[in-house]
């Protein structure tokens, strides 16, 4: 009953936002089609805040862990790196970034699937014992 009324309230009461938003995101897809390559730049910067930001959370994330965890200097390692390459590509200045920058997405969900590997074979060996 509570969920039924929150799903209501919410729906009717933020219709607005839903709607500006999503004029807000085809006016940005027009645009990206009008301008792909100051789109690309755009999305890199973007992308570079975002990596820095998820570079702190793992940091952080992997601090918290260090107790619980005996691989909790993968997430340092990565979060490290995750904050280098936001600053890296949030810059302006190295135009060949674009095929680097695609790489480091392609490598970073292959790391972090491995990662992620790993600290699940962890934690199932924890509960074993």
């Amino acid at each position: 009953m509570v969920n039924e009324f929150l799903l209501a309230s919410v729906h009717v009461g933020w219709r607005w936002a839903h709607v500006l938003l999503g004029i807000f995101f085809l006016v940005g897809a027009i645009w990206a089609f009008a301008n792909p390559i100051n789109a690309f730049w755009a999305l890199a910067s973007v992308i570079g805040l975002l990596f820095v930001l998820y570079g702190a959370l793992d940091i952080i994330n992997s601090v918290a862990a260090r107790e619980i965890s005996g691989t909790w200097w993968l997430g340092l390692v990565i979060g490290i790196l995750l904050i280098l390459l936001g600053f890296w590509a949030s810059q302006q200045m190295f135009p060949a970034r674009a095929a680097l920058l695609l790489l480091w997405v392609g490598f970073f969900a292959l790391f972090r699937g491995i990662s992620e590997i790993v600290i699940a074979f962890e934690l199932r060996s924890r509960q074993h014992r």
